[in-house]
């Protein structure tokens, strides 16, 4: 492992680790930042396009532009984060639970074609489809419970992966006989 990717995924790891535990230990606050975040870089883009629209004076020349459009647009969906941050989690929270229970109740349906045909892991697949089923119901019905628990995961996945990243790379450095694979 080189001495630059070593410490590219050291660092990655450490960022992994520190957001994953953010995450879990403030999700509500987190979110926040997140929708923030998007919101201000959407106000940012927004802004930049109406100004480079006027500094350009391409719409002078006859071509069509849609920076203004496009730079109106970006500066209301940033205005709308930042005001509504809280409808913003609710609306997501909706229109994720019913995709979550559209595709749960597809998977259910699989299962249960799967019992009749005497496929092997069907119950696997219900019960994995009963599982996500509620996980929708949950999401379109309590949108902010359901949304802190999958903060809270997202949390712990991303502490679990920089927790593997960080020891794959100590064990990658402290032992055995360093190995180049190349790939073509």
């Amino acid at each position: 492992m080189t001495k630059p990717f070593r410490k590219a995924m050291l660092i990655t790891s450490v960022v992994y680790l520190i957001v994953g535990l953010v995450l879990i230990i403030w999700p509500d606050a987190a979110r926040q930042i997140i929708i923030y975040a998007i919101g201000g870089a959407a106000l940012l883009y927004g802004g930049y396009r109406i100004v480079d629209f006027f500094v350009r004076k391409e719409h002078l020349s006859g071509v069509v532009q849609i920076g203004i459009a496009l730079g109106i647009a970006c500066l209301l969906l940033g205005l709308f984060l930042l005001v509504q941050s809280a409808l913003v989690v609710t609306l997501l929270s909706a229109i994720i639970g019913v995709a979550v229970i559209i595709d749960s109740v597809l998977r259910l349906q699989v299962a249960l074609n799967m019992r009749h045909v005497g496929a092997r892991y069907w119950l696997l697949l219900l019960v994995t489809a009963l599982v996500t089923l509620g996980f929708g119901i949950l999401l379109l019905f309590n949108p902010f419970t359901a949304v802190k628990v999958a903060t809270i995961v997202g949390g712990v996945g991303l502490l679990l992966t920089g927790g593997f990243t960080l020891w794959g790379v100590l064990q990658a450095q402290s032992g055995g006989p360093q190995r180049t694979v190349s790939i073509r």
